[in-house]
């Protein structure tokens, strides 16, 4: 038998929450998240005020892309780097190698991702990560 672990709808509501909560200390910066499953699809999103359209299609992206790879978005572009010209050769459109998709684990099993973005990558990705630890706790 076959059996896999998603997020679900409640642990991804709370990653939401705590990313809009943290981001929510610099209002005039607005930050868009989204938690997938391990497939990448969408379980819980939200947008804060003001937050544009790229912002709002890259967490989507970055989630799935962290998600589908099992790999946080930033080292998986950081390896696809040289490897091939574009992510774009690997046949699927949503893929992107930039920071803020964080995988989301339960001990070895990926259960899912969390995309953030809006700020600069680097912030995108702490944000991300800093929900999953207070998930954590």
């Amino acid at each position: 038998m076959y059996e896999k672990k998603f997020v679900g709808l409640q642990e991804a509501r709370l990653l939401v929450d705590a990313v809009v909560a943290q981001a929510s200390e610099d209002p005039q910066r607005p930050v868009v998240v989204a938690v997938v499953d391990p497939e990448g699809e969408l379980v819980a999103f939200a947008r804060m005020n003001g937050a544009g359209y790229l912002p709002r299609a890259m967490a989507l992206r970055k989630a799935y892309t962290a998600a589908r790879m099992g790999s946080d978005s930033g080292a998986f572009g950081d390896r696809m780097r040289g490897v091939v010209p574009t992510l774009n050769e690997l046949g699927d459109p949503m893929l992107v190698g930039f920071k803020g998709g964080v995988c989301l684990r339960d001990g070895d099993s990926l259960i899912g991702a969390v995309g953030v973005s809006g700020r600069s990558a680097e912030e995108d990705e702490d944000l991300a990560r800093a929900a999953i630890a207070a998930l954590s706790k």
